[in-house]
């Protein structure tokens, strides 16, 4: 199985690049890394990494919380909050954009291993479940296309009967 890539989102270029290594001797990949929420966005677009590592407060105009949103809504992708603020406002904002898991700074590695996991684990069944949903509406289409043909063949054999001066083969309910 290949490593799951992983990014980081975070300002602090220090406490990037250690919360690289700890992930890379966890056994994960970081794909990539971004200090802002704008450049977060452009890059989590052309690497489409398996998740997403975010602080709340970061460089530019967007927050976490506001980049987190975007990258679920246009891009799919799990977002972790790993992040010093726990104040109400916060955790109300938050959990308003479905993290996928959220971690008050300091941690320890067993922890963020453990929500890393379980992150990944729900975003896989996630992902199952909408492709089963697609191709459950796909069926129900072409089920109540069949359907609707059927109406007709049966409004058509009527009409055709009625016409040669027989009686009607089939009822046909008017649900109009």
């Amino acid at each position: 199985m290949d490593k799951p890539r992983l990014m980081i989102v975070e300002d602090e270029a220090i406490v990037a690049a250690d919360l690289a290594g700890q992930l890379a001797e966890m056994g994960y990949e970081v794909a990539c890394s971004a200090a802002s929420g704008e450049e977060a966005l452009i890059i989590a677009a052309q690497v489409r990494p398996d998740l997403v590592l975010m602080d709340i407060c970061l460089q530019g105009v967007m927050d976490g919380i506001d980049t987190a949103q975007k990258m679920r809504e246009d891009l799919s992708l799990p977002v972790v909050f790993l992040t010093a603020h726990a104040e109400a406002n916060t955790l109300l904002r938050a959990k308003c954009v479905e993290p996928f898991g959220y971690i008050l700074k300091p941690f320890e590695n067993r922890e963020l291993k453990i929500v890393i996991e379980m992150a990944l684990y729900k975003h896989q069944i996630e992902s199952e479940l909408k492709h089963k949903y697609v191709d459950i509406a796909r069926f129900n289409q072409v089920a109540v296309g069949r359907e609707l043909r059927m109406i007709e063949l049966k409004q058509e054999i009527n009409a055709m009967r009625r016409a040669a001066g027989l009686e009607e083969k089939y009822q046909v309910l008017d649900e109009t």
